[in-house]
């Protein structure tokens, strides 16, 4: 009797585990722009980091972004990166998404089924914007699951 005791101790306490990531707040693609552009406007640099730490660690969804190609990664954590693009009213940005499995690996296998051109669904956990010359940036995702629109 006290075998079953630890046996559901232990699957209440992986339930637990992994519903941790259901208490992670989803922001939309439009909602961490609208933060950059607070980031931006910012007088005092302080508070551009209070608003940047409030992303840290978050959920960004991003609906329909359209793959523009699948490379090499630019974070030493992955292997390959898939760099989407976004249109928003302030014109197309970038996506730099990086992805994980359920088993906490770099999801190869999603990766490898793109195309240049496919219309994608992400969930990912901020991680940075990417500043590029001419006021341009990107928003690097990681930790993400991609699901092809059809």
């Amino acid at each position: 009797m006290n075998i079953n005791k630890y046996i559901i101790l232990a699957l209440i306490l992986c339930i637990g585990c992994t519903s941790m990531k259901f208490w992670i707040p989803t922001y939309s693609f439009d909602e961490v722009i609208a933060i950059k552009a607070q980031i931006d406007m910012a007088e005092n640099p302080a508070q551009g980091f209070l608003l940047l730490k409030q992303l840290e660690r978050k959920r960004v969804k991003v609906n329909n972004a359209i793959v523009k190609q699948i490379g090499n990664s630019i974070n030493i954590d992955y292997a390959f990166c898939v760099i989407a693009t976004v249109e928003h009213s302030s014109g197309p940005i970038d996506c730099y998404i990086y992805t994980r499995n359920w088993r906490n690996d770099e999801d190869y296998t999603s990766v490898a089924r793109l195309k240049p051109g496919d219309t994608i669904y992400v969930i990912g956990r901020f991680s940075r914007f990417l500043k590029f010359p001419g006021n341009k940036y990107a928003v690097e995702l990681i930790e993400s699951n991609i699901t092809t629109s059809k």
